[in-house]
Parts: structure tokens; sequence; C-alpha cells
């Protein structure tokens, strides 16, 4: 794990049954969701301009959704996708929770 980040990730398996999963939406569109902290997501989909506020959902089945504002910090290509590195501690005046 990086020693850099300020919130421990949880990576999502992309293996298993992806019923249980959450789904993540920015704006109306689907992407593949990587890894989430407190602090941000980490997501594959279309490209985003770095600087770019936008608008995620994520749901969870029938157990409700979570709707959030953040900004897009880093975009890497990924095959014919992008990694997209999305933060949201911003919004929400988050500091470190424990060292990781």
């Amino acid at each position: 794990m990086n020693n850099d980040r300020k919130y421990q990730r949880y990576t999502i398996s992309q293996s298993g049954n992806t019923s249980d999963q959450p789904e993540v939406f920015i704006g109306n569109k689907l992407v593949r969701l990587v890894d989430f902290s407190v602090g941000g997501f980490y997501v594959v989909s279309e490209s985003k301009p770095s600087g770019d506020e936008i608008n995620i959902s994520v749901k969870f089945g029938n157990s409700g959704r979570i709707d959030l504002v953040g900004r897009v910090v880093r975009v890497k290509g990924e095959g014919d996708m992008w990694g997209i590195a999305i933060d949201v501690s911003k919004n929400y005046k988050l500091h470190t929770l424990r060292e990781v």
C-alpha cells in the first residue's frame, strides 16, 4: 500500500457476485469502481479533464444510494479507457482519520 495516502483504500474485486457490488455513476454514466476511501474514488471510464467538478451517485441495490460532488484530481490511460481519481474530501472538510 502507498504510504503517502491520507485515507485507507478498499479495493473492489472484479470477480464473483457483482449483484453485491455498488454501482457508481458519474452523471448518468455507469463507471467501473476500482477502489474507494472516505476521501475519494478511483474509477475506470471515459476521460474527464483534471480539475472538473463532477456529480457521483453510488447505488447499493435496494439499500439506497449516496449522491456526492467530487473533483477529478488525476487521469491516467488504462488501455482504451481512463483511470480517474476523484477527490470528495474537500466537500466534507475531512481530516486524516488515521495514519496508514
